[in-house]
């Protein structure tokens, strides 16, 4: 260890590690950033098959006033484009450049409900309302990356009376924090109405956040060169800065007594200070409390039993596929990045209820029975289409197209079929079933002109990120969340009841995603920062 220097361990090279590990190698602490995967970046990744680039994780990124601001923060600068975002039901397909879309969203629905417009229009005026408080979140970048001291008329101006706007804004929301599913029975009896609305969300999602994300649509952005592009970014910084990063790395042990932790290969990597910007559960299961007081001890005991007792969001099933078509072809049907359902029934009982009871009875059921029900999921299912070409036509062979569509998916029914010893089976079915509902559908006859085709599960997911359950967005909505998840409490969300010990990332906040991720990652490097000058005075 570098005697002249704080020296920081980081944990876990996502988003909130890479964002950590910037922040404090700028500020010329000795960091080290360790990762299990023979990468950074962790779910944020861009990989090539064939000529074809394909994204690993998000399929575009939500500003959120954070992305932009941090990068900018830290001298990084990038190519992007605004990502257009489209939505389709059945032969019904509209794109959102503005808020005024909304009304096309409303004519199509009552196209397909007419039964229910008045439920439709009652519903569209809560979006529309909604959308207004989160643009009023979303206004201006987040202050903590405005140079306040000198721009006195900005604060004046424009903070001051934003400031009001914003705590109206995150009251008025608080009132709809209630279950999608919860929201819409109180305006709706019709469950397919409902499904349409929210089966591309995960289950329990509050309504404040889904009903308010017609206007996050308008904030995407794609890098040029893919969604990896800003991990690759990152790590050029933390190395010009003097950083160190170790890669296929797994912690195995954290002794905070000692203030060390320990890899698979019984490496021993000293720390000052420990920030675990990975799987919460993981840290915890691996945390040994040798020698800590009873109090700490207590504490840590204690949150340990809420992390692990919690669940993880739903995961996705991803298909990948080259396709002999051209750009233009999908530029005509959808665009670069839609969410389109197939059919206006919905999902229904088979959503929960029947999911539920094909876990229960799993191992009585015949293979037959099970794919009997995959099928209908995915028949009714919202899947989410990107087609990263459309907005680099640098990432597909010239004439040609890679198209990811994904859905939300159960880590509990892949891991089962796994377990029985099926589980390819059960993959190249999903497979093929979704290239059968696209070619019947948004992409007429698309299966005569794959090129190839693989696919990523829950499974996958958890491999390769290490996330509880194979979770993309952190904790389950359907149990009590096991972390802060008010906004204005997000700069509390980094601390853990250890000393010298600091946590970012997706599991830390919830909702999570990109943004929430690289804001966590700033507070916890500035927690760091502030508990250095402390001991130094």
């Amino acid at each position: 260890m570098k005697k002249d220097k704080e020296r920081v361990v980081v944990v876990g090279a996502g988003m909130a590690g890479l964002t950590a590990a910037a922040y404090l190698a700028r500020e010329n602490f000795d960091v080290l950033l360790l990762d299990k995967n023979d990468r950074v970046g962790g779910l944020v990744g861009t990989f090539e098959n064939k000529g074809f680039f394909f994204d690993s994780g998000p399929r575009a990124v939500v500003n959120s006033g954070i992305i932009q601001p941090i990068l900018k923060d830290l001298g990084i600068q990038w190519d992007f484009v605004r990502n257009v975002i489209s939505i389709g039901i059945e032969d019904h397909l509209f794109s959102i450049h503005s808020m005024d879309d909304l009304q096309e969203y409303r004519r199509i629905l009552i196209q397909l409900y007419p039964e229910n417009k008045e439920d439709i229009d009652q519903i569209i005026a809560e979006i529309s309302r909604i959308s207004e408080y989160t643009r009023v979140l979303y206004e201006f970048d987040n202050p903590n990356f405005v140079d306040l001291k000198h721009d006195r008329a900005f604060i004046f101006r424009k903070l001051i009376p934003w400031t009001f706007k914003f705590l109206n804004a995150l009251a008025k929301l608080h009132q709809y924090n209630v279950p999608m599913e919860d929201f819409l029975k109180a305006r709706t009896t019709n469950p397919s109405l409902m499904d349409i609305l929210i089966q591309h969300f995960f289950r329990k999602t509050p309504a404040n956040f889904a009903l308010g994300y017609f206007y996050v649509y308008l904030d995407y952005l794609y890098p040029r060169g893919g969604t990896g592009v800003l991990s690759h970014l990152l790590k050029e910084k933390i190395l010009e800065w003097g950083g160190e990063i170790q890669l296929n790395k797994t912690i195995v042990e954290i002794v905070p007594s000692e203030s060390k932790v320990i890899d698979s290969e019984g490496k021993i990597y000293p720390y000052d200070h420990l920030i675990w910007a990975a799987d919460l559960k993981t840290m915890y299961q691996r945390l040994n409390p040798l020698k800590l007081d009873a109090t700490t001890a207590a504490k840590v005991k204690a949150e340990a039993q809420r992390k692990l007792s919690s669940k993880g969001a739903e995961s996705v099933f991803i298909l990948y596929l080259g396709v002999n078509r051209p750009p233009s072809f999908f530029q005509q049907n959808g665009g670069e990045h839609l969410f389109y359902t197939p059919s206006r029934q919905g999902l229904g009982a088979i959503k929960q209820e029947e999911r539920i009871r094909i876990l229960e009875k799993f191992d009585q059921l015949s293979k037959a029975e099970i794919l009997a029900w995959l099928e209908k999921y995915l028949t009714l299912n919202t899947f989410e289409i990107s087609v990263p070409v459309l907005r680099d036509r640098s990432l597909s062979p010239e004439g040609q197209s890679g198209v990811m569509a994904s859905c939300l998916f159960d880590y509990e029914i892949t891991q089962r079929a796994e377990q029985a010893g099926w589980y390819d089976e059960f993959k190249e079915f999903c497979e093929n079933r979704i290239i059968q509902i696209l070619s019947e559908s948004i992409y007429p006859q698309i299966e005569k002109d794959i090129l190839f085709k693989f696919s990523s599960t829950p499974l996958t997911i958890q491999k390769i990120s290490g996330s509880s359950e194979g979770a993309i967005t952190g904790w389950s909505f359907e149990t009590p969340l096991p972390v802060i998840n008010t906004l204005k409490d997000i700069p509390n969300s980094v601390l853990t009841p250890l000393p010298n010990i600091y946590q970012a990332g997706q599991w830390v906040y919830s909702p999570a995603g990109v943004p929430t991720a690289m804001l966590t990652g700033w507070y916890a490097a500035q927690r760091v920062m502030k508990q250095t000058k402390k001991m130094k005075r």
